[in-house]
């Protein structure tokens, strides 16, 4: 098991707080720590923290900088105009960033009176994207404009039957451009991953993207005097940003530029949402609707919701969050639940299986660089989970495949340590039946038969790209006293928030010891820390049940009274209306 490496930010060297840190403190009124997060990632003004702690809608990039957006908004506009209106159809991944774009689509689409419905594919019956069969269903349909979310970019197939048979299709899609095939012939490719596009989002979840689409159709609409020629009020598209929230935590792309601003609008909305069936996913999930936090949404709701693509149909994720009635709200919230804890019982069993065999692997020298694992008895709908594991525990890059009864491996990916893991996929590309995703996740497929020979492949790629690290580091923002970590503190650390990929969590060094520990579902382990000056503060630990060293240490320290250090993520506990200062520790080690 690889050791950790603690890693102090520049402007922190364990000593105490630098001027920089200071100065800002004492002209922005923020405490030590939230002062020390900010001056460690570059706001180091009161200007800079001001601009940084309340993002402006108004300050969004126009979205008609984004190749094809005006285009599309047109045709969709112009489609519903008339004594015909045209008919759309939206066509949506079946995760958390699709489920919550056709969502979106469906509460923008609803209260303008367009005629459109929704349809998601079946991650078993039909796999993932755009497929011939749903163009060709479309056409049955009488559809005239397909909409995809989250997924389209290289539906090349699909596309060259749409235009066959007469449909427009509008892709929506954040994922990355096919290198050799360049783009599908599509009536509008809205990505900004495509080459000649100048908008600066290709940070932007799919999801995301529909909401920027949604603002084009509103300029046009206000424009060409769409809104007062029916007697409709303007869309209120700040209301829809409760789901953008929700994707962008989920689908982990960087909290920077407008997606901090997406998020940071987000929850406030999320908070105070009017979607009854978004509220009553909250209350099953132990979440305080007024309190929601960013750590809620990759932890609590991205989960459940899901949860119902994951092991079977999208639909009941899809209709909690888009009905208007708090009874049917709260029976599809109780259903979403049921499915989210079979799917944990099932992600924790093969977790398990996993676990015992990379780490005999790892004994024979296997496993060197990334993990590559398939087998019958795995449940496809959760493999990625269990990939996110397995980079989080082995701290390596990871495939994990479900092999199914038709004979195809299908599986997901997950990078780690910087590593461009759809890059490494195109050179492993040999092995394959398919691919897609993006740098930090993916999916695949193959024969079962290519596994061992991909698993080769891809492990000298994944070794080319990530030089061998004999330590696992985590970036610390600086040492600080356990009885700094109050509410007020972690209040003001919270405004930072959201947290993400180019604005991780602040991880900070604390010594303590234990007061108290206890095994949780025999996994986690639970503390009590204590130091000179305080007692009794809640520590949680993640699967360090699982990890004997770290195990023994707490036992150690509990039983000698000796101190351990501690870096953790300093955060506020919200459940039942109890609110607790907690640190959620990453590692620990023995005080020399």
């Amino acid at each position: 098991m690889l050791e950790h490496e603690w890693i102090f930010s520049e402007s922190a060297d364990g000593g105490p707080p630098d001027e920089a840190a200071l100065f800002l403190s004492k002209n922005t009124g923020l405490g030590r720590l939230a002062a020390t997060v900010c001056v460690n990632r570059g706001i180091s003004t009161p200007d800079a923290v001001k601009s940084f702690l309340n993002p402006r809608l108004d300050s969004l990039t126009h979205p008609f900088r984004i190749r094809d957006m005006q285009e599309a908004a047109t045709a969709i506009l112009a489609s519903q105009q008339g004594s015909e209106p045209a008919s759309l159809r939206v066509f949506t991944d079946y995760d958390v960033d699709g489920t919550t774009g056709a969502a979106l689509l469906t509460w923008f689409f609803r209260d303008l009176g367009f005629r459109f419905d929704v349809v998601q594919p079946d991650r078993f019956k039909d796999g993932y994207g755009l497929q011939v069969r749903a163009v060709e269903d479309a056409h049955r349909d009488g559809v005239d404009i397909l909409i995809t979310v989250d997924c389209g970019i290289t539906s090349f197939d699909a596309a060259e039957k749409a235009r066959e048979l007469g449909i427009r299709l509008i892709v929506v899609d954040h994922h990355q451009i096919d290198p050799v095939r360049g783009l599908p012939a599509a009536f509008a490719l809205v990505d900004p991953q495509r080459s000649d596009d100048e908008s600066g989002l290709k940070q932007l979840c799919g999801c995301a993207l529909a909401f920027y689409l949604c603002m084009g159709i509103r300029m046009l609409g206000r424009e060409n005097g769409f809104f007062a020629s029916r007697g409709l009020a303007e869309p209120n598209l700040k209301s829809l940003l409760d789901l953008v929230v929700i994707a962008t935590a989920a689908d982990m792309v960087p909290l920077v530029g407008d997606n901090r601003t997406l998020v940071k609008h987000g929850l406030d909305v999320l908070r105070n949402t009017e979607k009854p069936g978004l509220r009553e996913l909250m209350k099953v999930a132990g979440i305080e609707v007024k309190n929601v936090g960013p750590s809620n949404l990759g932890f609590a709701l991205g989960p459940r919701i899901n949860a119902s693509g994951r092991m079977g149909s999208a639909e009941t994720a899809y209709r909690v969050l888009t009905t208007k009635d708090p009874d049917e709200g709260r029976r599809l919230a109780l259903e979403l639940e049921n499915v989210n804890t079979e799917r944990a019982e099932l992600q924790n069993r093969i977790w398990d299986e996993v676990r015992a065999r990379v780490e005999a692997g790892l004994e024979k020298g296997r496993f060197s660089h990334s993990v590559v694992v398939g087998d019958p008895g795995w449940h496809e709908g959760v493999v990625g989970i269990v990939a996110s594991k397995v980079t989080e525990h082995f701290h390596r890059p990871a495939v994990i495949l479900a092999i199914r009864e038709d004979g195809i491996a299908k599986g997901s990916v997950r990078s780690y340590g910087g590593c461009n893991i759809l890059e490494v996929l195109h050179l492993s590309k040999g092995h394959l039946l398919g691919y897609g995703g993006h740098k930090y996740a993916a999916g695949l497929s193959l024969r079962p038969e290519q596994i061992d020979s991909f698993a080769s492949d891809f492990n000298s790629t994944v070794a080319s790209q990530v030089p061998d690290k004999r330590k696992h580091p985590i970036r610390i923002e600086s040492y600080c006293e356990l009885e700094e970590l109050d509410l007020k503190a972690l209040e003001e650390i919270e405004r930072l928030a959201p947290f993400g990929p180019g604005h991780p969590e602040p991880v900070f060094a604390v010594r303590a010891r234990v007061e108290q520990q206890s095994i949780l579902k025999g996994r986690h382990v639970k503390l009590r820390l204590g130091s000179r000056k305080a007692r009794g503060f809640e520590g949680i630990w993640f699967n360090a049940a699982e990890r004997l060293d770290d195990t023994l240490l707490m036992e150690k320290s509990a039983q000698s009274g000796n101190p351990c250090e501690f870096a953790g993520i300093p955060e506020i506990n919200r459940f039942l209306g109890k609110t607790s200062p907690t640190l959620r520790i990453k590692s620990a080690r023995a005080v020399e």
